[in-house]
């Protein structure tokens, strides 16, 4: 009925309303039917309900938005109407630590090179002047005075950047600049990214809430800001698995499955309670967990196969790490390419998911390098492994040691953290007046309350007690958040049902928290990560400009063509928030102290991205092309290396023609492995 009510045009008279109500408020006082009477008061309660206004029905379309598209509208109309766009176009703000003319000077330093074609000048601030927190853009308050975004300013450095790459790579390669000289180029961009660093995206465990993180994935792969280092624990390793080992032809086919697939990895589909609690009690008795791993074995087995993470890194790209701890000591271990190559992925999960006594430790499995056999992993050292959320949920320190990664983004789920997290500053449609954010009374206490259980396990420590007695400490003793936190929506009813299978229902909600909880993060996340993925681009367009000749560098573009693009299904217009900036070389205008934008040029706007168009003819993630040639199906080791042996010994055959005559098909070899 309230919906049927919702229907009636908002500009009806009042004098309906108020007549409308009489009459409720006349059957609720003589209906005898209890049932009517209820329906009668509700129809007058919403009668009297004050007329939504045009701020009102934004909010509420915003909260309720199914699509990226969708929220940037109603975000861009708030700041319109709440007059934000007006502090967007300001160069200053009250946060101490932002400094706009560092900022200004290097973009107008940067667009008077382009300007000039200067290779000289573009080499030198590329690889010098790049930073993520350059004049303190990078700071979370810069993104708390607005709906959606940030300052203009902020907007033309990022776009100036790219741009700069692109002409930086596009001159090298149309001019008829030397092979030699292009290798500087290209080893100049190389140093640029070392010095500018990368990127991770990592994903907390956190039993069935870790299946929000499939939305967080959604979102920023629709973007074509997902980055190529993924690391999960626990839960969170189930999706980064599965993710880090599909390729990006399949990547959309397997983002819209996973909800409606089988994750049965508690129980068996069907189980009924009573069968439920007899197979807890006499798991539990048999094994001290109350789960098998048997479940979890067979549904990962069904999605990853007997892959490994050697052969994931050459099918897709991306550098995918698993969290593990070891079950006698607080040792824990990161799994990828570098440190378990053979190991398959399916086993690697398993361990990671293995919470004491709720999974019995795993042991981890590998493949054979001669026999292709599974076999014990350091079969030696005979180790079983437990949940790597116990020792490292969010494995920083090791992956900027392993693979210079400085910028992390953390989508985190476990419900023992969300409790002691700090609540990021919220915009709720004004101004902020303060110059720094006035810190909440309970998050203090929150604090002396984890700094109480961290000292209280060290004195057990210090006691000489068993370490399971005081291992679970090491829960509270971990740096939790990155740069960027994605906090999904956690109901309060999803914690009684976190050890159960989930259903298709719980799954599409659990993307649509996920998808949501990242949305108003994406500018910010843009900033911070457009760059290096331009950077990455560039370096693999020199590097075929330096290794293959006219007719394989055609085919490598052909099959990076035909595989680039994100299917839109069924999605709506492409949200434009990320190409409204133009990319003019023209130096920004100063109004009355304000930054006037230049007027935008004439540009393709890219129509290869699923959800977000972030670059005008130049893509700003790198190619999504073909395996490397890799021990797939029906390739074998070793024709892995002499084939790679051939592309790279006889460096004279640029045409992709190898040693004694044979011909490499170099088409077929992926660029997306970034330079370590």
């Amino acid at each position: 009925m309230v919906f049927s009510l919702s229907l009636v045009p908002a500009h009806t008279p009042p004098l309906f309303w108020s007549c409308v109500g009489l009459y409720a408020d006349a059957v609720k006082l003589l209906s005898p039917s209890r049932r009517l009477q209820k329906l009668a008061e509700e129809i007058a309660r919403y009668s009297r309900r004050p007329p939504e206004t045009h701020e009102q029905a934004l909010l509420r379309r915003m909260h309720q938005a199914e699509t990226l598209t969708e929220y940037e509208n109603c975000t861009i109309d708030l700041d319109n109407l709440q007059g934000h766009e007006a502090w967007k176009k300001e160069k200053e703000s009250i946060e101490p630590g932002y400094n706009p003319d560092v900022i200004e000077s290097q973009v107008i330093r940067l667009k008077n090179a382009v300007a000039d074609q200067d290779l000289d000048a573009m080499q030198h601030l590329l690889r010098t002047g790049l930073s993520r927190d350059l004049g303190g853009m990078n700071m979370l308050r810069l993104y708390k005075h607005s709906w959606f975004g940030t300052k203009f300013l902020i907007d033309d450095y990022i776009n100036t950047v790219l741009e700069t790459i692109q002409t930086f790579a596009e001159t090298s390669i149309r001019t008829n600049v030397p092979t030699a000289e292009v290798r500087l180029h290209q080893q100049s961009l190389e140093d640029a990214l070392k010095f500018f660093g990368r990127s991770a995206l990592t994903l907390s465990g956190g039993a069935l809430l870790g299946m929000k993180h499939i939305g967080v994935v959604k979102t920023l792969w629709e973007a074509d800001l997902l980055p190529e280092i993924i690391s999960g624990a626990s839960a969170g390793s189930i999706v980064a698995g599965i993710v880090g080992s599909s390729t990006d032809e399949r990547m959309a086919e397997v983002l819209d499955y996973f909800p409606f697939s089988d994750l049965a990895v508690f129980d068996p589909a069907g189980t009924g309670s009573v069968g439920w609690l007899v197979q807890r009690l006499r798991s539990f008795l048999q094994t001290g967990a109350f789960f098998e791993m048997d479940n979890l074995k067979r549904v990962m087995k069904s999605w990853l196969g007997d892959i490994t993470f050697r052969e994931a890194r050459y099918k897709t790209g991306r550098v995918l790490n698993i969290c593990v701890s070891s079950a006698g000591n607080a040792e824990p271990r990161l799994l990828n390419f570098v440190t378990a190559p053979d190991v398959f992925i399916w086993s690697a999960v398993c361990a990671s998911c293995a919470v004491p006594n709720v999974f019995p430790p795993a042991n981890i499995y590998e493949k054979d390098p001669i026999t292709k056999e599974e076999k014990l992993w350091m079969q030696n050292a005979q180790q079983t492994f437990v949940d790597g959320s116990l020792d490292h949920d969010i494995p920083m320190r090791k992956l900027s040691e392993m693979f210079n990664v400085n910028f992390f983004i953390v989508s985190q789920v476990n419900p023992h953290v969300r409790v002691f997290l700090d609540q990021e500053e919220v915009f709720r449609g004004k101004q902020p007046t303060a110059p720094v954010r006035v810190r909440n009374p309970l998050q203090t206490a929150k604090e002396l309350l984890r700094q109480e259980i961290i000292h209280r396990a060290q004195q057990l420590s210090d006691l000489g007690l068993p370490q399971g007695l005081y291992r679970w400490a090491s829960l509270f003793n971990q740096q939790y958040t990155g740069d960027i936190n994605v906090l999904p929506e956690i109901k309060p009813s999803e914690y009684l049902h976190m050890m159960m299978n989930p259903t298709p229902e719980f799954m599409v909600k659990a993307t649509v928290a996920g998808e949501r909880a990242t949305w108003p993060r994406m500018c910010r996340i843009k900033n911070c990560v457009a760059i290096e993925l331009a950077l990455i681009q560039a370096i693999h367009t020199l590097r075929d400009r330096v290794n293959f000749g006219p007719e394989a560098r055609a085919a490598r573009e052909q099959k990076r063509s035909s595989s680039r693009g994100r299917a839109s299904r069924g999605r709506s217009a492409r949200p434009s928030f990320l190409r409204r900036r133009s990319l003019s070389i023209e130096s920004p205008v100063k109004v009355d102290n304000a930054l006037t934008v230049p007027q935008p040029l004439k540009v393709r706007r890219n129509v290869s991205l699923g959800n977000i168009s972030v670059r005008p003819s130049f893509s700003i993630t790198t190619p999504r092309t073909t395996p490397y040639l890799s021990p797939q199906v029906g390739i074998d080791q070793d024709l892995l290396g002499d084939a790679l042996v051939m592309t790279r010994t006889n460096s004279n055959s640029l045409d992709g023609s190898g040693i004694d005559g044979h011909t490499v098909d170099v088409s077929n070899i992926s660029r997306r492995r970034a330079p370590f």
